[in-house]
């Protein structure tokens, strides 16, 4: 290695010296006071060296050094590393919780404030449809079940009631005003033998009710104990009865006697003006309208007889007039029986035969078509006591 190249490699790039961490013109000095120890072993001068002080038996050329510059010291900057990228700050919206749930992906979408109360209101009104058609449900399904429960209870119009036994299960408020009040609930037994299979036509009720007139107010209270049972009476405009007051007066005094129904205290018994609910009428009918009235519910009269359909009962007036030939008692005898029987059917009871001769006649036989050796009776209880005969139908 020569000595030229040494020195150059000695004062390398500056890369080199700031590896080392050294002066670039100290270590170029000391490098050659190196090779000058080495060409004059024993001698270290700050000079050149020259002829004079190599060996005598060297083969080699006279080494003549160049004088090194001193290289000014100086720090080098450091050596720059990979550059460093710093993300620009994410800027956030006034409302940072706007932002877009979607897809995963590099880019956050931020929804504006506006979108953001869109999507409120529109999650709002949802809501609210909800709510409003679950209750709508809920109360149409109550309605319903309301309103079949409600069927189940409905007593029908007094005219078309079917026979009843017993007392009612409802209250038995009396009344104390006009006020329509509606009657119990009430059990039905079998139709009795002449009452009809089907009820009164609309049409016939109608006709009937257009051609009679009702019995104003509140008649008096019959009987002590049980359900109160209602009443209407009503006469044909025809008969020269007037408001039906008198007929209805009658009636009152045959249903309130001690020796009636209302003496088995199973209920008590009250006429009500036609505004009012009740269980059946009284009708008090010509001969011609009776027999109509009695035929449209499958009972042939010929215009003779009373009759009693389902919630109507029907007084010939011919035999309210009348009676019977043969009946051999005073007209107010076969009057109170006429009522008392007929009534007895729309409290379900059926016809009796004669419990003998000269006994007498049970309220339920069939006095109209003779007495059959009985003796005329208008009354179902006798001594305080049922009295009746054998039933034949």
């Amino acid at each position: 290695m020569n000595v030229d190249s040494a020195i150059a490699a000695a004062a390398g790039s500056a890369d080199t010296q700031a590896a080392f961490g050294r002066p670039a013109a100290a270590e170029t000095a000391e490098l050659a006071e190196i090779v000058e120890a080495a060409n004059h072993p024993g001698s270290r001068s700050g000079g050149v060296a020259t002829a004079g002080n190599r060996p005598a038996d060297s083969d080699s050329a006279t080494l003549q050094l160049p004088v090194v510059p001193r290289i000014p010291s100086a720090e080098p900057p450091p050596a720059a590393g990979p550059p460093m990228i710093i993300p620009p700050p994410l800027v956030m919206p006034p409302d940072a919780d706007a932002v877009i749930e979607g897809e995963a992906s590099d880019t956050v979408v931020l929804a504006p404030p506006a979108t953001r109360m869109y999507q409120k209101r529109r999650r709002a009104a949802v809501l609210v449809f909800l709510i409003l058609a679950t209750a709508v449900l809920v109360v149409g399904q109550i309605m319903r079940n309301e309103g079949s429960d409600q069927s189940s209870r409905v007593v029908p119009a007094a005219s078309v009631l079917p026979p009843l036994v017993g007392p009612a299960t409802g209250g038995n408020l009396e009344p104390t005003s006009a006020a329509s009040t509606a009657p119990a609930r009430r059990t039905a037994p079998a139709v009795p033998p002449d009452a009809a299979d089907k009820a009164p036509t609309r049409s016939t009720l109608a006709a009937s009710s257009g051609g009679f007139v009702f019995a104003g107010g509140y008649g008096p209270v019959l009987g002590s104990t049980g359900t109160l049972r209602r009443f209407k009476v009503a006469v044909e405009k025809t008969l020269g009865q007037g408001n039906g007051g008198k007929f209805a007066d009658e009636v009152d005094r045959v249903l309130g006697d001690p020796r009636s129904w209302i003496a088995g205290r199973q209920f008590r018994l009250q006429r009500v003006p036609q505004s009012a609910a009740s269980e059946f009428t009284i009708y008090l009918a010509s001969a011609k309208t009776s027999e109509r009235m009695c035929s449209d519910g499958g009972l042939k009269t010929k215009g003779f007889t009373s009759c009693r359909l389902p919630g109507q009962v029907v007084i010939n007036q011919d035999r309210w007039q009348d009676a019977v030939p043969d009946y051999d008692a005073p007209l107010e005898v076969y009057r109170a029986y006429a009522i008392n029987h007929e009534v007895g059917h729309q409290l379900g009871h059926g016809h009796e035969a004669c419990a003998g001769k000269g006994e007498p006649a049970p309220v339920m036989m069939q006095q109209t078509y003779g007495l059959k050796g009985c003796v005329a009776n208008s009354w179902p209880y006798l001594d305080g006591k049922r009295y009746a005969g054998n039933p034949i139908d």
